[in-house]
């Protein structure tokens, strides 16, 4: 009698587990009739029932479903026609959760440890074709840069905490497990996008004041070819990681700025933490580090003469900002402090300088003065032409020029006159 029953409760739970199969069936039938909300519900009840024995097949079609409400969407946006934002939103998370778990369901090995996908490839490449050997894989490919379109949904509606929400979605899919290393990699590799959206997503967070998420994305802007990308993303992760209070990697991040920016404030600014702790040794290792470590950056030859020149070393400082000129020609910052340097032998040369003008080396040397003043007058005035904008770099030294190639010109013509009477 025992065994009766037990005969009569595997069939009632074959017939229900039958019963759930047809309800698969029936929202593959009702997705080919276009009624992808009715398939929607229909197909619910067969994942909320615990009866369901085809769970991959189940989430398979339930994918399936979700990606017809997402094209039917996308159609809409290429016509201008309004679009059911929250459908689209809904829908991209649905498709991106049934996927995968129909995927990971599939690759379950079984009893004898095998395993054996049936789903993750389709059989008609670029179609949603229904059947049970449709892809996850194939599919998840498809709609792999979708979650931008639903940053960008919610961003255009002012709803920055959803734009940055699937900002992060769109940055962390390619890492689906439904995708190899290889595919991973190459999905990056061929989407330049990337930087640009997780600098998007960084600025956000920023805004927010919320250095936690924006240390989450940054490090996409970072690797951006876009230098005022990467600056933007170097200037966010600094400020992020000082209020923090991370010193260390504060100063390792902004060492790799130096090293992969054009920016002086970067060098400046680890320049300036070493002299408040009185630690100009290792301000100069890390000039010397640099050099060695990119020769041919004309940061690294900027940076030492900085240092040198903060060291009172006015020729050896010259000497690294010229090398850095023969690096770029162009160097604004490294011009500025070549004309620095020779103002700073011009105050020199003035103090040595007799004020006596009957001495008989008193003409002699305001004309040095003047054609120094002059020289180092050509720098400043590069420095002007190259940047108008970045009047700190030159106006009060061409002011002072000015007055002093005034001051020795008035000098000069007040010994010729004497000359001639």
């Amino acid at each position: 009698m025992k065994k009766t029953l037990f005969t009569l409760a595997a069939i009632v739970t074959a017939i229900v587990s039958y019963a759930q199969d047809g309800q698969i069936y029936k929202a593959q039938e009702q997705i080919n009739e276009n009624k992808f909300m009715e398939a929607r519900e229909t197909i619910q009840g067969v994942l909320t029932n615990p009866k369901t024995k085809k769970l991959a097949y189940a989430y398979n079609v339930a994918g399936q479903v979700e990606l017809r409400l997402i094209n039917e969407q996308v159609n809409k946006m290429q016509q201008n026609a309004d679009v059911d934002t929250a459908l689209f939103l809904s829908s991209m998370d649905n498709a991106v959760e049934y996927l995968t778990k129909s995927y990971e369901i599939d690759h379950a090995p079984d009893a004898k440890g095998r395993v054996k996908p049936r789903f993750d490839y389709g059989t008609k490449k670029n179609e949603y074709d229904i059947g049970e050997h449709n892809g996850n894989v194939e599919w998840m490919k498809k709609i792999v840069g979708y979650y931008l379109i639903s940053a960008q949904l919610c961003y255009t509606k002012g709803d920055n905490d959803g734009a940055y929400k699937y900002y992060m979605k769109h940055l962390e899919l390619p890492k689906s497990p439904l995708f190899t290393k290889a595919e991973t990699d190459s999905i990056y590799k061929a989407d330049k996008n990337y930087p640009k959206v997780g600098y998007f997503a960084t600025i956000l967070a920023f805004k927010d004041k919320d250095y936690d998420r924006v240390l989450k994305t940054v490090d996409y802007a970072i690797q951006s070819e876009d230098e005022t990308t990467r600056e933007d993303g170097y200037h966010m992760k600094t400020t992020s990681l000082l209020h923090k209070g991370d010193t260390a990697q504060w100063l390792t991040t902004l060492k790799d700025a130096m090293e992969n920016t054009t920016n002086v404030n970067y060098p400046q600014i680890i320049l300036k933490y070493y002299y408040d702790k009185h630690q100009q040794a290792e301000a100069m290792k890390i000039a010397d580090e640099f050099i060695q470590k990119a020769p041919q950056n004309k940061m690294a030859h900027y940076i030492k003469g900085v240092v040198l020149m903060d060291q009172t070393k006015d020729k050896e400082a010259l000497a690294s900002f010229n090398k850095a000129l023969e690096i770029d020609p162009g160097f604004v910052d490294a011009i500025a402090n070549v004309g620095v340097v020779n103002f700073n032998e011009i105050r020199v040369l003035n103090q040595k300088a007799t004020t006596n003008n009957r001495d008989p080396q008193y003409k002699a040397q305001q004309q040095e003065l003047k054609d120094k003043l002059t020289t180092t007058r050509t720098y400043f005035a590069k420095v002007q032409e190259l940047a108008p904008d970045r009047s700190d770099l030159w106006q009060s030294k061409l002011d002072n020029i000015d007055e002093l190639i005034s001051v020795v010109e008035k000098n000069l013509s007040e010994v010729a006159k004497r000359d001639k009477k």
